[in-house]
């Protein structure tokens, strides 16, 4: 069995495919799986898929016959995996050779973090940087409320769901939902701040690149946002409403003192009164 399990979910993305999968077997660190979720896409995806595959052992390309929406695919890819240590790595961005070897690291110097990742480099289409992005999630308060609390006012670009995290703790989570949550990701990594600290190294290993077609070039796009997420099998109507649930969801999921359950239902209860004028308009108009 490999150490690291990495799960790629792909659909139509062959414009950007070859670099992402050489970046992730150039790795330093190369006792790994890489678990290829194809979405049914209708490019060339599969032939340059199934052409590495044919050349990396490490490799195992799965195709969907049909495109069931990127959280279904990036859940799917987890329950694929095998490793005690797990990573999503879209196919447009590039990682650093040494972002495993650091990374799992930094989770075995550290037995209390669920999570370790390095810096973020924002690239445009041709791989050029456009900024340095400081995430500033390096988050290691003893009380998981206070963890919680820092998370959610420090939280902007979830980056950090591309560092490496601990199956133990993953498989203890929502992961990305059903598909009615366009912030499933920003939810995940809350929950998993429920289960310890996230430990951010200091130097880029993470290079996001932005363009047209990923998921964030248009968030307030609903129908893009239900295509991307559902395949549009989900109705993505309220997000706040819906994101707010959601992490109701993750305080009472665990089983944490009183004291640190309350502190926890305070801090969310400051997250709803701050989005109370979009609540409010989300009941208006449910689409807002």
């Amino acid at each position: 069995m490999a150490t690291i399990s990495i799960g790629m979910p792909v659909y139509n993305g062959e414009r950007f495919l070859a670099p992402a999968l050489d970046a992730v077997l150039a790795q330093t660190y190369g006792d790994f799986e890489l678990l290829i979720g194809d979405n049914g896409s209708t490019d060339d995806t599969e032939v340059i898929c199934r052409d590495y595959a044919a050349r990396d052992a490490r490799i195992r390309y799965h195709r969907h016959p049909q495109n069931i929406g990127a959280a279904a695919n990036y859940n799917d890819l987890f329950a694929r995996a095998t490793a005690p240590y797990f990573r999503w790595n879209n196919a447009d961005d590039l990682v650093d050779p040494t972002l495993h070897e650091k990374c799992l690291a930094a989770l075995k110097r550290h037995p209390d973090a669920v999570l370790a990742a390095g810096t973020t480099v924002l690239i445009n289409e041709d791989g050029a940087t456009l900024r340095f992005y400081n995430d500033d999630l390096h988050i290691t308060d003893r009380r998981p409320s206070d963890r919680y609390r820092r998370f959610l006012r420090q939280v902007g670009l979830t980056n950090v769901l591309y560092g490496l995290m601990r199956r133990e703790n993953l498989v203890n989570t929502e992961l990305m939902g059903d598909g009615s949550l366009p912030s499933a990701d920003t939810i995940l990594m809350a929950d998993l701040l429920f289960q310890g600290t996230f430990v951010m190294l200091d130097e880029p290993l993470f290079y996001r690149r932005m363009h047209d077609d990923s998921n964030s070039a248009d968030r307030d796009d609903q129908d893009w946002q239900e295509h991307f997420w559902s395949a549009g099998r989900r109705d993505l109507n309220r997000p706040e409403w819906r994101r707010m649930f959601a992490y109701r969801r993750a305080i009472a999921r665990r089983a944490l003192p009183v004291r640190e359950k309350l502190s926890a239902y305070r801090t969310l209860l400051r997250l709803v009164w701050s989005y109370r004028s979009d609540l409010g308009r989300e009941v208006v108009n449910p689409s807002y």
